[in-house]
């Protein structure tokens, strides 16, 4: 089994021992313990964690305006590319880096968050929340 299929299979475990439905209906905990089964299981089954859910695949604004996209519902590449303004080599890259962290998930065409995926939309909206709150005071 190749690398990328043994991590989708792991991947695909822990999303459906943590909950049985989407990761956009989990709470807050049930996605950090979905993080901390899946570092868990890829330790225990690979020896190393690798880079899942490493929060540098996150920090390039193009990384995180793919995730925004992806807020509401699972996306099409082609429909990613029209609302990010990347298409070709330059997207499927940023892809491959949020999904070798963990963060999205590719079934042929198409695209959707994972918890850690959501975790992190999650985060944003708390920080632009919090700022306009004490810019507002």
């Amino acid at each position: 089994m190749r690398a990328g299929a043994y991590l989708d299979n792991i991947l695909r475990e822990v999303q459906m021992d943590s909950a049985q439905r989407g990761p956009r209906e989990m709470t807050d905990d049930e996605i950090m313990r979905w993080m901390q089964d899946l570092i868990t299981r890829l330790t225990d089954e690979k020896g190393s964690a690798g880079g899942v859910c490493n929060f540098e695949a996150v920090k390039p604004p193009i990384r995180r305006n793919i995730l925004h996209a992806l807020d509401q519902r699972a996306l099409e590449i082609d429909e990613i590319s029209e609302m990010v303004g990347l298409a070709g080599m330059a997207l499927k890259y940023h892809l491959n880096v949020l999904t070798s962290g963990h963060f999205i998930q590719i079934e042929g065409n198409r695209i959707d968050l994972t918890p850690g995926g959501v975790a992190v939309i999650r985060s944003d909206k708390r920080r632009t929340k919090e700022k306009e709150e004490s810019n507002g005071r």
